[in-house]
């Protein structure tokens, strides 16, 4: 029951995205709910973006316009505290084909195999990954419930737009929608828990993420978790 409930409410978030132009999802709001602190917050948002320093490994499928798609794995550091990123993407034969770092200080390119030279798109692809795995900027600035029951908690995001997290009741499947100023969206990303996302010890990741990029590029990646490591704070200040 729980998989066919996961695939439902994956449908409803991929219809979103064809009615990306259709303007913001009217929250309902929660009656006498005050707004979520930071204490209240960080333990909601925890249970979806880690707040120490992990490696994750995950089998990738890359499918791009045309249905033009690849099998890849990628390595990422994350260091939330300070949202930096090191990033490798190899074929399956372990052939590396972009490698980079990215800190607020700089961004750095060790090795970039076509397509993954193009400037652009590396940035593209760093930008994904840290909306992936880091918590929005700031405070939510509305929450509450959608129609369907599932908890919303909306931010403001990167030139005017919006970044909604969205929750299932049962908190298996939780997605979140970035959107431009005009509401359109321009990223989509799909988290699927083997069981309840909680701020538990230890902690529970999801066992697929789904981004889909919608404009100006139009791309999937689909990602399987295949390792988490916790990264000491030795290695993390490497």
């Amino acid at each position: 029951m729980r998989q066919k409930s996961a695939l439902g409410y994956f449908f409803v978030f991929v219809s979103l995205i064809s009615a990306g132009c259709a303007g913001l999802p009217p929250i309902v709001s929660l009656d006498n709910s005050p707004a979520p602190d930071e204490q209240s917050l960080s333990r909601e948002l925890n249970a979806l973006f880690p707040a120490d320093s992990f490696q994750f490994v995950h089998a990738i499928e890359l499918t791009m316009q045309g249905n033009h798609s690849a099998m890849l794995m990628g390595v990422v550091n994350i260091h939330p505290r300070n949202r930096a990123i090191r990033c490798v993407i190899m074929t399956l034969e372990g052939l590396v084909l972009f490698e980079a770092d990215h800190t607020s200080e700089a961004f750095i390119i060790h090795r970039a195999v076509p397509p993954f030279d193009s400037q652009a798109l590396a940035r593209g692809l760093v930008s994904d990954i840290e909306l992936i795995f880091f918590r929005p900027r700031g405070k939510p600035y509305a929450w509450g419930k959608l129609e369907n029951q599932n908890k919303i908690l909306r931010f403001s995001g990167p030139e005017g737009g919006t970044i909604d997290i969205i929750i299932s009741p049962d908190r298996t499947v939780w997605t979140q929608n970035l959107r431009t100023c005009s509401h359109r969206i321009k990223r989509c990303v799909n988290y699927i828990f083997p069981q309840a996302a909680t701020n538990s010890r230890p902690p529970v990741f999801p066992k697929s993420i789904t981004l889909t990029a919608v404009f100006p590029s139009r791309y999937t990646l689909t990602m399987t978790l295949t390792d988490a490591n916790l990264i000491s704070d030795t290695q993390a200040q490497r």
